[in-house]
């Protein structure tokens, strides 16, 4: 029989009280791990109930039970228990502990120079007129181009379908591989500020956020010391 609190066992409520305040986050991938909830069902969540030997979490009007296994020995156990169903569950569901919370534009003459080079292929087939004769960019910076303004504007066309494809895939891959597992919300402005920046220059987007992901790494490592 499972073994329950007293309502009034103030060590309990703390715990509950802890948990709904300060770990909803983990609350949510407990259910999407251990009971295969999709995020939008796990929103939410709340500890209603605790014993010895489970967690009851409700989320969006249903009630879930999570086994303790193997069951706590004492309330003390809790706070090992919890942290050990967050690593589980982020190991499971493919989460890192490590966040992505802003959006870093390209840096360094390599990225930036490729993002405008992308930018105006794009702009060159979307915008044509802009790049038409008697225009600044075509008669003071095309004719720096190898083969002149004609050989650009050949090039552009060209590239165009294939780069887009490319860098679609690539944002695509940006989403499954890096700002889900680094816990930025899909259809969120952050979200949408990457996957478009992915969208025009590529692969740039996946070396900063790999970037910042070991400088936080080296920061988190640091503090445990």
């Amino acid at each position: 029989m499972a073994t329950t609190y007293q309502a009034s066992d103030p060590r309990v409520d703390r715990i509950i009280q802890h948990l709904n305040k300060d770990h909803q986050e983990s609350l949510s991938l407990y259910l999407q791990h251990y009971k295969s909830l999709p995020a939008s069902a796990s929103s939410n969540p709340l500890v209603t109930d605790i014993s010895f030997d489970a967690l009851t979490i409700s989320a969006k009007g249903k009630t879930y039970s999570i086994p303790f296994d193997p069951p706590m020995k004492s309330w003390a156990d809790a706070r090992e228990r919890t942290v050990d169903m967050d690593r589980a569950s982020r190991a499971g569901l493919g989460l890192s502990s490590i966040k992505i919370t802003a959006y870093e534009p390209p840096r360094g003459p390599i990225q930036i120079g490729l993002f405008v080079l992308c930018l105006f292929t794009l702009l060159v087939n979307l915008a044509p007129g802009w790049f038409a004769a008697g225009t600044w960019f075509h008669d003071t910076v095309l004719p720096w181009f190898p083969g002149g303004p004609e050989w650009f504007a050949w090039a552009a066309r060209v590239a165009v379908l294939p780069m887009q494809v490319a860098h679609f895939g690539e944002a695509y891959l940006l989403d499954r591989t890096r700002l889900r597992k680094y816990g930025v919300e899909r259809g969120s402005a952050l979200w949408w500020k990457w996957i478009v920046s992915c969208s025009f220059e590529g692969f740039g987007c996946f070396q900063r956020i790999d970037g910042e992901v070991r400088r936080k790494t080296l920061e988190a490592d640091k503090n445990k010391h």
